[in-house]
């Protein structure tokens, strides 16, 4: 089976980190994240993200529902003493 470990920066407006993190907790494992930016951005608010996933697309389209996917990186990894 194949893994990603997805990394990525993601701008969010008014969504909590706590209803982010719930949202994708379950279509991964590791998950981390940091925010970015301080204070009153007008912009939003920059939090990184890493995951590890079998379907990045499940991660990126959740997200992408609270706020803006920036500097995406997908590494794939091969699960050890696989077929």
């Amino acid at each position: 089976m194949r893994k990603y470990c997805l990394e990525f920066i993601l701008n969010m407006q008014t969504i909590s980190l706590e209803t982010l993190k719930n949202s994708i907790v379950e279509f991964g494992e590791d998950l981390e994240i940091s925010q970015l930016s301080e204070g009153d951005n007008v912009k939003g608010r920059d939090f990184k993200i890493r995951i590890y996933t079998e379907d990045p697309t499940i991660i990126f389209d959740t997200c992408a529902q609270f706020g803006r996917l920036k500097s995406i990186k997908v590494d794939e990894k091969h699960d050890k003493g696989g077929a």
